[in-house]
C-alpha cells in the first residue's frame, strides 16, 4: 500500500544557468555542468515522493506524461527514486509537459512552459483514495478539485501551495487552506495564502514557512518556532521546496513531531543544494 500520494504536474525540466540577466533578445554566455545533463525529470510530485521515499516511505506521484523520450525519462527517474509508477498515467500520441529555467546570475530565474494533456484517470482515483496522506502540489486545477472531493475525510492531506492562480484559483486555494492538515509554503507566498484563507486556520493545522537562507518557520498548536539552514550559494534551487516537504511528511506519516520533521526536512534540501553548490 502506498502511504502518501503527491499529486501535482511532471515536468521535464531543461535548465539553464546564464552569465547576466536574460531579457528575452541578444546572447548570453550558459553556463552547464555535467549535473545539468538534460532531460532531467521534475515538478513537485516527483521531489517530494523522492524525498519520502528516501526517507522510507511508500510514496507515489499522482500525475501525466506523454509516450514520448520525455515520459520515459521521468518513468526512470521513478525508479532510480524508487517511488512507485501506478499513479503516473500516459497518454499515448501527446508530448509530456516540458519546463525550460533560465536562472540569471543572481539567482531569479524565468520559465517557459509547454504543458501536456491531464486526464484524472479511475487508477488515480483509487490510489488517492486508498493513502494514508495526499499532498497536492500544482496541477490542473479541476483535476485537484476531483481528488479532493474523492478523498475520505479520514484521509490526512498536505498542500504543497503555489501562488500560481493557473493552479490554485481563489475557490481552491481557499478549500485547501481549510481542509489541510499540514501546509507547506514559502515567505513570499504567506500573504497570498493567508488573504485567501474564508477564516482562522483550522484548530491543528501546521505550517511550514520556507525562508531561504533565513530559515524555516514552523507553527504547529498555536507555537511559533523558528529553526536555522546552512547557508549555500547555488543558482538552481529547483526542488528544495518539494524536497524539504517530502522529507517533513515522511516524519510526521510516521508520527514525528514537527520540530522534527522539519529539521528532516531542512536536511533533505540541504543535500539536495549541496549537489549543486
Amino acid at each position: 500500500m502506498v502511504a502518501v500520494v503527491v499529486a501535482g504536474f511532471a515536468t521535464i525540466d531543461y535548465v539553464a544557468r546564464v552569465e547576466g540577466d536574460f531579457t528575452g533578445r541578444g546572447t548570453l554566455l550558459m553556463r552547464q555542468g555535467a549535473e545539468d545533463a538534460w532531460p532531467r525529470a521534475g515538478g513537485a510530485a516527483l521531489f517530494a515522493s523522492a524525498a519520502l521515499a528516501r526517507a522510507g516511505v511508500a510514496a507515489a506521484p499522482l500525475t501525466w506524461i506523454g509516450d514520448d523520450a520525455d515520459g520515459e525519462a521521468y518513468r526512470e527517474a521513478c525508479r532510480v527514486a524508487e517511488v512507485s509508477l501506478q499513479g503516473v498515467a500516459t497518454t499515448a500520441g501527446a508530448p509530456s509537459t516540458r519546463c525550460l529555467l533560465i536562472y540569471n546570475a543572481d539567482g531569479t530565474y524565468g520559465c517557459l512552459l509547454r504543458p501536456g494533456p491531464a486526464a484524472l484517470t479511475e487508477g488515480q482515483k483509487r490510489l488517492a483514495a486508498g493513502a494514508g496522506w495526499l499532498a497536492v502540489a500544482a496541477g490542473p486545477p479541476e483535476i485537484l478539485r476531483r481528488l479532493l472531493d474523492g478523498v475520505s475525510p479520514t484521509t490526512r492531506l498536505a498542500w504543497i501551495a503555489k501562488d500560481d492562480p493557473a493552479c490554485f484559483p481563489p475557490d481552491l486555494a481557499a478549500r485547501l487552506a481549510r481542509r489541510a492538515d499540514v501546509v507547506f509554503c514559502n515567505a513570499g507566498e504567506r500573504a497570498w495564502l493567508e488573504a485567501g484563507r474564508e477564516g482562522p486556520a483550522p484548530a491543528g493545522q501546521l505550517l511550514f514557512e520556507t525562508r531561504g537562507a533565513d530559515g524555516v518557520r514552523v507553527e504547529a498548536a498555536g507555537e511559533v518556532f523558528d529553526l536555522p539552514v546552512a547557508a549555500l550559494a547555488v543558482d538552481d534551487a529547483t526542488g528544495a521546496g518539494d524536497t524539504f516537504a517530502g522529507a517533513t511528511l515522511a516524519v510526521l506519516a510516521g508520527g514525528g513531531s514537527p520540530r522534527a520533521a522539519a529539521k528532516a526536512g531542512i536536511a533533505a534540501a540541504g543535500r539536495l543544494l549541496a549537489g549543486r553548490a
